[in-house]
């Protein structure tokens, strides 16, 4: 069964002529120009330990290391504001800078995600259900047992699943269809569509960091998974572009 891990082993980790351009593509207008703090594909990225260290080893979210590689970039619209995704290359892996910008271009958000668990659901109902989908409970909890709750709101849609005898209730809400569009190459010409059902998740692990959880069933083009992505907030001045 493919895995969505695959989709981002294939548009991080490209072969080395497929960086190459030839003459008549370094003539075409690049795609990956005027992005958020200067990020475009094949560009070298490091991001400060600070926040890692300030998290502790309570973290599911591990330092990537320094010198990451921009390898593909992905964007998805949101309203008014524009969510860009870079998937950065390294040793260790793929990771996510996931960036919001409003329509002035002005950063609202930055975040980066690692890859934390994956499921081949044999009942997509568990997971997508319209009456009680496990995505977009108020509650999600890991294999470990680690309870995030949800960030993403909306009281109109909100309904509840559980309630127990003092009157606590788990409530749920549907989870947010997203459409990206993955660049591969600087100039556009190789792009995949993915669609994401998902919903954010936070937990507080100390007073200084917060924990994030991005869960999301993924459909693109070689299967669908539900994948579980767990992240931190950074401060753009914590990365640097080179």
């Amino acid at each position: 069964m493919p895995s969505t891990w695959n989709l981002l082993k294939r548009i991080g980790l490209k072969k080395v002529d497929e960086l190459k351009d030839s003459f008549q593509t370094d003539r075409m207008e690049r795609m990956d120009k005027d992005l958020p703090l200067g990020l475009r594909i094949n560009a070298l990225v490091d991001i400060s330990e600070v926040d890692f260290i300030l998290g502790g080893n309570d973290l599911k979210v591990a330092y990537p290391g320094e010198t990451l590689t921009v390898s593909s970039f992905g964007v998805i619209l949101v309203g008014e504001s524009k969510v860009q995704r870079f998937y950065l290359s390294s040793a260790k892996g793929i990771n996510v800078l996931q960036i919001v910008t409003d329509n002035n271009q002005a950063i609202e958000e930055c975040k980066l995600f690692i890859p934390y668990d994956e499921v081949f659901p044999e009942d997509w109902d568990f997971w997508l259900s319209k009456e009680d989908g496990y995505i977009g409970y108020s509650v999600f909890q890991t294999k470990d047992g680690t309870a995030y709750e949800r960030v993403w709101q909306d009281e109109g849609a909100e309904r509840v699943v559980q309630e127990d005898d003092q009157g606590n209730k788990l409530t749920r809400i549907p989870p947010v269809p997203l459409y990206e569009t993955i660049y591969l190459d600087p100039h556009g010409q190789r792009r995949e569509t993915v669609r994401h059902e998902s919903m954010l998740y936070a937990r507080h692990v100390n007073d200084n960091v917060d924990e994030y959880l991005l869960v999301s069933a993924v459909e693109e083009k070689e299967g669908a998974s539900v994948q579980i992505m767990a992240g931190l907030e950074l401060q753009p001045a914590s990365i640097k572009v080179i």
